[in-house]
């Protein structure tokens, strides 16, 4: 077995992941990055994810240094209209941004050897065994170690305690697989909101630079009646950079996301619900007549899986109270976004006009294990409550969570506990 020595290991090359790696390395690190697919970006380009939610107050923008260099590139490649993008094009980008970085693709974690101290000291990640497409295994020495793989799938390995689901139901959040059509008539579109805004949710604006629509209640209706096995109650997309284009938001299906037969059968049932919502945009929407599937997210939509146990749990109350903190590691704005179990999917209330008067901010310590002094996690397996989790893990918020923990990364010698 071949043994690498690095003084940073990412796992996971999702935007969390890739900000840490190139924020590590930009301090001198020597970093590897270890990625389960062969695309880089995870939901924000091979899941196709879109538009980046909310990431300013006002004119203020709340994101970080590394998530403002993906704008500022996307901007000037003309791939980014307000806060919708082209994904391709982003997957350039990153890919650009890890140029001075070894990368290995298709592999996962295996094995994770500990060093265990006394009981009054929290262990430490020595080594890692990782395993590749072609069936070759890789010994990973480092000194700091870092998961941003959304599942926690390395903190697991390490038995690291964790949370899944709601704390009181322990159901998870819905999975969605995004798709995108072209060929769209958004003048019709428009038409069709200017007609009837009660047949849209109240966010709705006919009016935006850039479309987000979701409602069609009437034609969704009318479809059920007709016998179409329709998913959810609403139809809704964004509007995307490229002309003509969405990105569809609207499949939804409710499974243990951390059962590998559950999730392999929502992804069975949900291409079968791609084609239904394919059909009735097709049959019962103004402007849709035309349309065609573009492309299927590679890539699951999962919201929440496992979320590990940090010095901190991160709370829907530090969202909702908009709490500050000292140790803060990152702004953000967004609200708790939870996609309920329901017979029918959302319900209208879910989708009000949300109010945006102040930043909250999560700490370090939710980005740091409480059970190995070298280990950070990052993304959406982070230390948060069922509630604070949702909230948090929009593309903005998970970048600057990897560019925050890659800079304490770079700070450190061995512990992320050395800055506490």
């Amino acid at each position: 077995m071949m043994t690498l020595k690095y003084d940073v290991a990412i796992f996971g090359a999702g935007l969390a992941g890739i900000s840490a790696a190139v924020t590590a390395q930009r301090f001198g690190k020597k970093v590897i990055l270890i990625e389960q697919s062969s695309v880089v970006g995870g939901n924000a380009t091979a899941g196709l994810v879109n538009p980046f939610m909310r990431f300013w107050l006002d004119d203020e923008l709340l994101c970080g240094n590394f998530f403002r260099e993906i704008i500022q590139e996307l901007r000037k490649r003309e791939a980014m209209i307000e806060n919708c993008f082209d994904s391709e094009i982003l997957r350039l980008i990153l890919m650009e941004k890890l140029k001075d970085i070894d990368v290995l693709f298709r592999t996962i974690p295996v094995s994770v050897i500990v060093k265990k101290e006394d009981k009054t000291i929290p262990n430490r990640i020595e080594r890692v065994i990782v395993k590749s497409a072609m069936g070759n295994e890789y010994e990973i020495l480092a000194s700091i170690f870092v998961d941003a793989t959304g599942d926690g799938s390395l903190s697991y390995l390490a038995g690291c305690s964790y949370d899944s689901g709601d704390e009181t139901t322990h159901e998870n959040q819905g999975t969605t697989l995004m798709f995108t059509l072209g060929n769209v008539d958004f003048e019709r579109v428009q038409e069709s909101i200017k007609k009837d805004p009660e047949n849209f949710f109240k966010w709705v604006s006919p009016n935006a630079k850039v479309l987000s629509v979701g409602g069609y209640f009437k034609e969704v209706r009318k479809a059920k009646e007709d016998g179409l096995e329709y998913p959810v109650d609403y139809f809704f997309f964004n509007q995307i950079s490229s002309p003509r284009r969405v990105t569809v938001n609207t499949t939804h299906i409710w499974v243990k996301t951390t059962d590998d037969f559950e999730i392999s059968r929502a992804l069975k049932e949900l291409h079968k619900q791609v084609e239904t919502v394919y059909i009735f945009a097709k049959n019962y929407v103004p402007g849709f007549e035309n349309c065609y599937i573009e492309k299927i997210a590679t890539y699951l939509g999962v919201r929440e899986s496992r979320r590990i146990h940090g010095l901190y749990i991160f709370s829907g109350e530090d969202v909702a109270k908009k709490m500050k903190f000292k140790d803060a590691a990152v702004k953000a704005v967004y609200g708790i976004d939870v996609h309920k179990k329901t017979e029918n999917g959302n319900s209208e209330s879910d989708f009000d006009v949300p109010k945006y008067e102040d930043y909250y901010e999560i700490p370090i310590r939710s980005l740091i294990s409480k059970e190995f002094t070298n280990l950070g996690i990052i993304g959406r397996n982070f230390s948060g409550t069922f509630l604070g989790q949702s909230a948090a893990i929009i593309m903005a918020t998970c970048t600057d969570m990897g560019e925050a923990i890659g800079r304490i990364a770079g700070m450190v010698s061995e512990s992320f506990y050395e800055i506490l």
